[in-house]
């Protein structure tokens, strides 16, 4: 290759070189101003919290939880911290978990699942309240009522138990398996739960018949058979004719006469 052809290859890259740095300088130009719309978009006031949605509470009021949140109306949406919202509300004993959602341009949505109370456990002064996994709800001094709870003794609470915390009970966990088993027309009959250990279940009926379940062990089978004795058979077996049924063995259930 010549000299001047040299020289003509040389000027034709240069000038192309020219003509793609203004375009490579006008798309940056371009990228910078959309990240920079889109940064003062996403902070403007379109994306406001406006509304506050509370789905699935009963025991708390809407107010006590948006309280509890800290979320405040007029704030930003992308600046809300969920998480920490979260955790907030999650210090109610009552609140087994929340789920926070961002609703754009300007709702946050604010599911929450409650703990029910399926059983009041014998305290000192009192009675706890606990749900199904034994989660210390609240202490009442009321007995009985409209709920019919069922009422569970022999529980070693201890010091440390407080709203919110699990209560670290063998007996109690059993008890508690015991009234999930159990129908809503067995429950009614219940008067109290005795669990002082695992393997000594036993309960009271309101007619103050007792019924010995032992080990926990084919509690179905055992519910069951106490089924067929105190409701199906309530005219022949109750508390003016039987002092407990027992049923901690395989064998047919063994019932006490009065004499």
């Amino acid at each position: 290759m010549s000299q001047a052809e040299r020289t003509r290859n040389t000027r034709r890259i240069r000038g192309k070189r020219r003509k793609v740095a203004p375009v490579f300088g006008l798309w940056l130009l371009l990228l910078f101003c959309c990240l920079l719309a889109g940064y003062f978009f996403i902070n403007s006031a379109f994306f406001a919290l406006q509304y506050i949605n509370i789905e699935g509470n009963t025991a708390l009021s809407d107010e006590e939880i948006i309280e509890q949140t800290g979320l405040a109306l007029g704030t930003n949406l992308f600046r809300l911290d969920v998480n920490a919202a979260t955790v907030k509300i999650e210090m109610y004993p009552v609140i087994k978990n929340v789920e926070i959602k961002r609703e754009l341009p300007g709702t946050i949505s604010v599911v929450v699942t409650e703990r029910i109370t399926v059983a009041r456990v014998i305290a000192q002064d009192g009675f706890v309240e606990v749900d199904n996994e034994g989660v210390y709800l609240q202490k009442t001094t009321e007995y009985g009522g409209s709920d019919q709870l069922p009422v569970i003794s022999g529980v070693a609470l201890q010091e440390q138990d407080r709203p919110g915390t699990k209560l670290n009970s063998p007996g109690l966990a059993t008890a508690l398996k015991l009234i999930e088993l159990m129908d809503r027309s067995i429950l009614e009959s219940v008067a109290e739960i005795i669990a002082a250990s695992p393997e000594s279940l036993s309960l009271k009926t309101i007619q103050g018949v007792e019924v010995r379940f032992g080990k926990p062990e084919e509690l179905e089978r055992k519910i069951q058979i106490m089924q067929q004795l105190l409701v199906e058979n309530e005219m022949i077996i109750n508390s003016q004719t039987v002092d407990y049924i027992d049923l901690r063995y395989d064998t047919s259930p063994v019932i006490k006469r009065k004499s």
